[in-house]
């Protein structure tokens, strides 16, 4: 079976370079914008190991995972300081990037802490597909809550200590929401959402680092990033998780989306501290 899903990702692969071409010039220019390379072979090399893992996420994204699937290829490294949080009542923000299979990771945390995850999504455009991904999501996540809803949120984190999925690497909507920081080399916009909810509730903050297995899985570990007392400066969390996101992504730099249009806002302000 791994067999045939290598070469499945492998033609699959091949279409979206080659025939599609999809977003051929933002993986390339988004690589370069980050990495020095030797030259456009190397370059080259790395934009066809992001194709071969956008065809792995699609194949594996496309089907519902089985708890049986996700319990054989996750897992998750213990982590005490989230335990004790849990146990003593917090909610905590899980916070990761559209690296590895984020999916899969928030599937995965449903079935580790059954009735305690909560994941934001915002409202993709299409109605169908924004339906479809909402169906497969609650196969395994007990709560889905729009991020305009955020009312919602709050009566679930009063009923219970709840973790809260975040994925924060999106391109803001808006330049005035937005924290600014340092970036694979690049002053870089962030949405504010989970720094804003951070400091007015006073809840930690964790990263979930994904690394791929040889098994076509992920590995988990969550890392402290904000305990929910230290007093902080603004833009600091967001710092800290562009930097866990981009020890991450330098870590196994095909496993990000780097088709995203990522830089495409224009810093209009002074960086942030991180």
């Amino acid at each position: 079976m791994r067999f045939i899903a290598k070469i499945t990702d492998f033609i699959v692969a091949l279409l979206l370079r080659y025939v599609l071409t999809y977003r051929l010039k933002v993986i390339r220019a988004n690589l370069e914008g980050s990495f020095t390379y030797a030259s456009s072979r190397d370059r080259e090399q790395d934009v066809w190991q992001n194709y071969l893992y956008l065809a792995k996420v699609l194949r594996q994204i496309i089907v519902v995972p089985r708890k049986r699937l996700l319990e054989r290829r996750m897992h998750l490294v213990p982590n005490t300081s989230l335990a004790q949080w849990l146990n003593e009542g917090k909610s905590v923000i899980v916070t990761f990037g559209h690296t590895g299979n984020w999916e899969w990771t928030g599937s995965y945390l449903g079935i580790k802490y059954p009735d305690q995850v909560c994941a934001l999504y915002k409202k993709i455009k299409s109605p169908r597909v924004n339906d479809l991904m909402y169906r497969r999501r609650l196969s395994h996540v007990n709560y889905l809550i729009e991020t305009k809803q955020m009312g919602e949120l709050l009566r679930l984190m009063k009923k219970k200590p709840t973790l809260i999925l975040m994925i924060a690497d999106q391109n803001p909507g808006s330049v005035q929401s937005s924290i600014w920081t340092s970036f694979l080399g690049r002053n870089t916009a962030f949405v504010n959402g989970p720094e804003s909810l951070a400091l007015r509730y006073a809840l930690p903050v964790v990263y979930a680092y994904t690394a791929p297995r040889s098994d076509g899985g992920y590995t988990i570990e969550c890392k402290e990033i904000y305990n929910g007392q230290e007093v902080v400066q603004p833009g600091v969390i967001t710092g800290r998780f562009a930097g866990s996101l981009e020890e991450n992504i330098r870590d196994f730099r095909a496993h990000w989306l780097w088709s995203h249009k990522r830089w495409k806002r224009k810093a209009q302000a002074v960086p942030q501290p991180s």
